[in-house]
């Protein structure tokens, strides 16, 4: 599992990349998983490239929305990292 720390002014937010699927279809999707540094209980799973956000707790409407901003302007440089091609800084 590759992650990231984005530092945001709401609390720094960790970005982690679960893993690539491929559904019956043959198409590739992958996994993320977004979690409050400062708060175990606030997550949100997205699956990409539809850029879904499937199950969410303790974040509010906006952050999700700047979430989903932040991962669609962001998604070359995520599916290079899924695929191991590049490492962020602080990537595991």
């Amino acid at each position: 599992m590759e992650y990231c720390k984005i530092y945001d002014d709401n609390g720094n937010v960790y970005y982690n990349i679960m893993g690539i699927y491929t559904d019956h279809n043959g198409q590739e999707h992958i996994e993320m998983r977004l979690e409050k540094e400062n708060s175990l209980e606030a997550y949100a799973r997205f699956i990409l490239p539809a850029n879904y956000c499937t199950h969410a707790y303790g974040f509010s409407e906006t952050e999700l929305a700047k979430f989903k901003k932040f991962l669609r302007n962001n998604a070359l440089t995520i599916w290079d990292m899924a695929r191991g091609n590049i490492h962020a800084e602080g990537t595991r």
